[in-house]
């Protein structure tokens, strides 16, 4: 069992599940897409040499009949599918709830048939599909101690969980992917300070900020390739501090499983919590 859906604005289209308007036949780009690899050919060797590779882009392609008032079911397509215009469709089967941007290439109809189908064409740039629910790791972590069955005695209060806080300024972020995914990172600053290095310990991967941060400011990393920003919020104003990294530093990448990230202000732990970190990121998958 499965679910699709195609959301154009603020309005959202499910094809399943509603057979009197719309049942769907074929539903392509789904796998894995295809990877385009580069090599070289050496003369007087066997083979050749691996120089990169990656991913091409996605294109689903929805093969829908239209029932009950076709002539209404149809333009109801032409709304929700516009031409040239970009898109989100999700899925959702037992595994997976996902979902992918993209844009509409075609759609074609059958206007002279009985049994009239449409054919749609949607190309995705950024191939792989990405979970529905934001994932949110921070520099508190929860422990749930509360369970069922429980009695409270009057006067005895049961603690429902605790908040863990690492010395060492450190916080565990586990990355659910099938690849490696870039992240976006809050720093929120409960003291004035003029440094914060943040360092992904598993990778050595390691950023450096340099800025006159002050209580109050909140600051916006976001490491996802081709949105690569850092920005400084204070007092309602949002200002672009990108010459804050320092030279050396990178934009750190979460691989696969767990990545322990710990962080230095003004080039000490910070064992006061003088700053807090949110990291916010998506889980991704090349096919469902």
């Amino acid at each position: 069992m499965y679910t699709a859906r195609v959301q154009n604005g603020g309005e959202m289209l499910t094809l399943t599940g509603k057979e009197t308007e719309y049942q769907i036949i074929s539903i392509q780009g789904l796998n894995p897409p295809p990877a385009q690899i580069n090599m070289t050919t050496l003369v007087g060797l066997d083979g050749a040499r691996y120089n990169s590779a990656k991913l091409e882009t996605r294109n689903i392609v929805i093969t829908v009949r239209i029932n009950g008032d076709v002539e209404r079911n149809r333009n109801q397509l032409y709304r929700f599918f516009k031409t040239k215009d970009r898109c989100t469709f999700y899925f959702s089967n037992e595994t997976h709830d996902v979902s992918i941007e993209g844009y509409v290439d075609s759609l074609e109809c059958d206007l002279f048939t009985n049994s009239e189908t449409a054919q749609i064409s949607v190309l995705c740039p950024f191939p792989y599909f990405r979970s529905v629910s934001e994932i949110i790791a921070d520099s508190e972590t929860v422990f749930e101690v509360f369970t069922f069955p429980f009695s409270i005695n009057i006067g005895e209060p049961v603690i429902i969980s605790s908040i863990s806080e690492d010395a060492n300024g450190g916080i565990d972020v586990y990355n659910g992917s099938e690849t490696e995914t870039g992240v976006i990172l809050e720093i929120d600053f409960n003291e004035d300070a003029d440094s914060i290095e943040i360092k992904n310990v598993t990778t050595g991967d390691d950023m450096k900020l340099i800025y006159e941060f002050r209580e109050g400011d909140r600051v916006i990393v976001n490491t996802n390739k081709g949105e690569k920003s850092i920005v400084l919020v204070r007092g309602g104003e949002i200002t672009n501090i990108f010459p804050a990294i320092q030279r050396g530093s990178a934009f750190f990448q979460l691989i696969i499983g767990n990545n322990r990230f710990e962080y230095l202000l003004d080039g000490e732990p910070d064992t006061g919590k003088a700053v807090g970190l949110v990291f916010r990121w998506y889980n991704l998958y090349r096919g469902v």
